[in-house]
Formats: C-alpha cells, sequence, structure tokens
C-alpha cells in the first residue's frame, strides 16, 4: 500500500505551517516556562482550524483521520506542545459520541478557541489498569453524583470542561464505565498540579470530585459505554501521538544531518564516520518505518475498519523510534546536544512522555499479543476464565 498525501491532505498541511510559521510557535515554545501560548490557539480558532476533524454540519472541516494525522506530523516539527493548536483534540469525543444538545452546547465555544476540553481517565490506583478505577457515577433523580479522584492528567488548569470516566456499575467488568462532560466551575471539584520532565504545554496533575452532581444529559453515550468510548477515541489519538513524535525526532534527524555535513573535525566533516553515518541510516529507516505503520492504521479507520492492533503498533514502534532519533541527533551534536539553545534536549524530554502517556510501551506490546494471540490466552495470563469484552 502506498500512503502518499493527495492535493486536499496536502492543502491542510500546508495551511497548518503558514499558520504555525506566521505565529512563530517553535520559538514561542522555547520559553522558560515551555507553555503553549493560549493567544495562539485562539487565533487557530479564529482561522477555522480547530473543528478540523469536527463535522461540517457543526461548524468544522470533517478532514480525514489520515489528514489528521498528516497535520500532526507537522504539529511535531514545530514542538511536541503544538500538540493542541489545532484540531479537536479530547473535544473530539463530544463531536464523535455527544448528543445533539451536547454538540450545539459545547462544540461552538471550542472551534471558537474559547473552550479547550480534557479528558480525565487516569486515577491514582493506575492508567492502563482501567478495571482498578475507584471514581464512582451514582444516580440520584436527574443527577449523576461524582466521587473519586483522577490524577496525572493534562490540562487540569486550562480546560473548562473535562470528559470523566467513572464506574455506574461497580460489579460489572464489561459494562462498568461511564463517560460524563464535566465542567470544571464547581466549586466541590478541587484541582492540583505536578512538575514534570518535559511536555509542559498545559498544565499537568490532578482533580478531586467531592460529591459532584452532574445532571443527567451530561452522560457521554449510554450507560456503560465508556469502555467503547475509550477505544475507539484512543484507536484514533495513538496514532497522532506517534506522529507528532515522528515529526519532532524528524526535525531532529535534519538538524543532525545538517550538522554532520557543516561540524569538522579530524581534517573533515563528521558526517564521513561510519558511527554517524549509521545513526542517520538507522534513524531515517525508523521513522519512515514509524509514518507509515501511522498512515496504514488512520487509512483503517478512514474505511470504517478495526485498526486496533495496528494503532497499538504504532503508539509503540512510533514514539520508542522517535525517542531513539532524537536522543541519536543529539549525540551526533556532542555537547553542543546537550545545550538549550539546540532545542534537542526539549525535544527529548519531551518525547519521553509519550512512552508513557496513552498507553505505554510495555501495555502496547502486550495488547498487540493480545490481538495476534487472541482474548482467551490473553485473558489467561490474567487468570480471568473467559473473554470479558474489555480492552486496554
Amino acid at each position: 500500500m502506498l500512503f502518499q498525501p493527495n492535493n486536499e491532505e496536502l492543502k491542510w498541511v500546508v495551511k497548518v505551517r503558514q499558520f504555525l510559521e506566521e505565529n512563530n510557535l517553535e520559538e514561542e515554545l522555547k520559553s522558560e516556562s515551555e507553555r503553549l501560548p493560549w493567544h495562539i490557539r485562539k487565533k487557530a480558532g479564529e482561522a477555522n482550524l480547530i473543528g478540523l476533524d469536527i463535522e461540517k454540519k457543526y461548524g468544522g472541516d470533517e478532514v480525514s483521520d489520515l489528514t489528521m494525522g498528516l497535520i500532526y506530523e507537522e504539529l511535531g516539527r514545530h514542538g511536541l506542545n503544538a500538540r493542541e493548536v489545532v484540531g479537536a483534540g479530547h473535544g473530539r469525543l463530544i463531536g464523535k459520541f455527544g448528543s445533539e444538545n451536547q454538540k450545539k452546547k459545547y462544540l461552538p465555544d471550542l472551534l471558537k478557541g474559547d473552550l479547550l476540553i480534557g479528558a480525565a481517565l487516569t486515577e491514582p490506583s493506575g492508567g492502563s489498569d482501567v478495571m482498578s478505577f475507584q471514581t464512582t457515577a451514582v444516580k440520584d433523580g436527574d443527577d449523576y453524583v461524582i466521587t473519586g479522584t483522577k490524577e496525572l492528567i493534562n490540562r487540569v488548569n486550562e480546560a473548562d470542561v473535562f470528559i470523566v470516566f467513572a464506574n455506574t456499575n461497580p460489579n460489572s467488568r464489561s459494562d462498568k464505565l461511564s463517560a460524563f462532560i464535566v465542567e470544571m466551575n464547581n466549586p466541590n471539584i478541587r484541582k492540583y498540579e505536578f512538575q514534570t520532565l518535559g511536555l509542559k504545554g498545559f498544565s499537568y496533575g490532578g482533580l478531586e470530585f467531592q460529591e459532584v452532581r452532574v445532571p443527567v444529559e451530561n452522560r457521554l453515550g449510554k450507560e456503560g459505554e465508556g469502555f467503547s468510548i475509550i477505544n475507539r477515541h484512543f484507536n484514533f489519538l495513538r496514532n497522532l501521538v506517534a506522529l507528532i513524535s515522528i515529526g519532532s525526532a524528524q526535525k531532529a534527524l535534519e538538524q543532525a544531518i545538517k550538522f554532520a555535513k557543516t561540524r569538522q573535525s579530524f581534517g573533515g566533516p563528521i558526517g564521513r564516520f561510519h558511527s554517524i553515518m549509521h545513526k542517520i541510516s538507522e534513524g531515517e529507516t525508523l521513522l519512515e518505518a514509524s509514518r507509515l505503520l501511522a498512515y496504514k492504521s488512520l487509512s483503517l479507520l478512514d474505511e470504517g475498519k478495526d485498526n486496533s492492533k495496528e494503532a497499538y503498533m504504532a503508539k509503540w514502534f512510533g514514539t520508542t523510534s522517535a525517542y531513539q532519533v532524537i536522543d541519536s541527533a543529539l549525540q551526533i551534536h556532542g555537547a553542543r546536544g546537550y545545550l538549550k539553545d539546540y532545542g534537542l534536549e526539549q525535544r527529548l524530554r519531551d518525547v519521553r512522555a509519550f512512552l508513557i502517556a496513552d498507553g505505554t510501551t510495555e501495555v502496547m506490546k502486550s495488547a498487540i499479543g493480545r490481538e495476534i494471540l487472541g482474548k482467551d490466552i490473553y485473558n489467561a495470563s490474567y487468570g480471568r476464565k473467559k473473554d470479558l469484552g474489555v480492552n486496554v
């Protein structure tokens, strides 16, 4: 299969690239805080670049999933903290699974750049182990009462709305989780923040829900559909994580190639040394293979086919390859690569997060094994007696 971008896809990539360059985003993200400048996201809304993956009837552009992947690869060249400058991000959850009223209520502000939407999934008890989640949503009349803690999540201070996943049927396994649209202007929600190694574009921390009342009409999808929503959303998102990492690594590798051609040592350019040449050759090969995996995965989604295995592969191989390539690019630069001025140390710190976020490398490999060997063998490794219909 040949994944060659067509003119329509390239048009969007060029449009996004021009926007990022006009707003000097790469330099903006090198500030002391490394925070994403909020005014640039607001400008993206004014330029109609946030609704790229939202249906046209709600004001979006309804681009293909592969197009979004190509755009995210371009974003990565400017920095991993550019990841939510354009596109709906977790707002896509409402765009894909929300009711008509929910879409009409939240999507207009999202598309204008006035609203950021986060996803609250991970808890102190675990992230990939969704069966261990303790947060509950108890039906009480026309409301659900949410109690619990979500932790190690992005956008805790910037997002005005979170999609919160909570137990509505704790005694079940396959349909215990439900999703809720929760507005953050509630006195019973406490926010706290952590300091991170990298990926500092948004705040990172936790949310404590102390008997937070949410109206029934804010449930996303049917009760018990939380697992299905998670799987479908992340089978898309993991490809974007891979491709934004690949884009960042490609930019780092190009920087290393230029340095290898111009840096003189022992009477000539260092690129003539095979130790340098091999790092560059390996880097180009890893990135080409990684992007093709992600392109195939997104193409399957566009065709309405299941892409679970391919999404796991793309996430694992894309992020680990990107980390290896950026690390090699830094090594090629020697001591200079360790300096902030060259930007490589920031790329390395940022991409390291994606070997953990949205499914760790280890969990992705196990999930691939489940897809290949079958769920009965996978469940047997946990002592389960039958397929419970639950994916990672």
